[in-house]
């Protein structure tokens, strides 16, 4: 049987999702917090997204793949992890699903926000939005954005691991002004590893370095290689669609 969840979490004490050894992760407080309640069970931990050390969620998906079938109270068990897990971390909502269900492979498309406070500087948001000292252009960084759709090759990084499907599919990417913050949101088939930290600093770079967009278009294109990766505390990982 499997179980689909979605999970809360503030990404700043964690390293990634992904389970591992003597590291904090989300995977690993949510794996104890399931095999203290399983004791004699084995099951599988899957997320829809490995997202990196300090990054944070407020819909990460997970399946639970147990080899036979129990009979749960969904919503007791929600209750029970709750009360076991840390304060960082929060299950919204559990559920049944297809055996063939998996949070991974099963994934449509991810969404993701990144947050920006310029100008200026907030201690109660320091901890979820990347604070600058100057003003951005929200026009050069919607054009930026433009920019990214279709389908992109990232062979070109460097840091994008070999395992990796490399070309991203983009829905949609746009900036926008809510209230003092500028914020990106982007929609894709999956992302490598920093890959959207790397198109928000760029995208800022490209600004604040040469007040245009070129450095930015060049970065798309692989004739750039210099990479700037915008700090992990900015980054939500916003839903997964399926």
């Amino acid at each position: 049987m499997v179980i689909k969840g979605v999970v809360e979490y503030d990404g700043t004490d964690f390293f990634g999702w992904q389970i591992q050894k003597d590291r904090r992760t989300v995977q690993g407080v949510l794996k104890e917090a399931l095999k203290t309640l399983f004791r004699d069970v084995d099951f599988r931990l899957i997320g829809a997204s490995r997202t990196d050390a300090g990054v944070h969620a407020e819909n990460q998906v997970f399946s639970v793949h147990f080899d036979s079938d129990l009979q749960l109270d969904l919503n007791q068990l929600k209750r029970s992890l709750n009360a076991i897990l840390p304060q960082d971390v929060y299950v919204k909502s559990l559920e049944p699903a297809p055996d063939d269900f998996h949070a991974r492979f099963s994934a449509k498309s991810k969404v993701y926000r990144y947050r920006i406070l310029d100008g200026k500087r907030s201690p109660l948001r320091s901890r979820y939005v990347w604070e600058l000292p100057y003003p951005l252009d929200e026009k050069i960084l919607s054009q930026c954005a433009e920019l990214i759709k279709g389908e992109i090759d990232f062979s070109f990084l460097e840091m994008v691991k070999e395992k990796e499907d490399k070309r991203v599919r983009f829905y949609n990417a746009y900036w926008r002004r809510e209230e003092d913050e500028i914020v990106f949101y982007v929609e894709g088939s999956h992302f490598l590893y920093r890959l959207v930290r790397a198109l928000v600093g760029s995208m800022i770079y490209s600004f604040k370095k040469f007040g245009n967009i070129e450095f930015f278009q060049n970065f798309l294109e692989g004739s750039e290689r210099k990479v700037i990766v915008a700090p992990a505390k900015g980054l939500t990982l916003l839903e997964v669609k399926y």
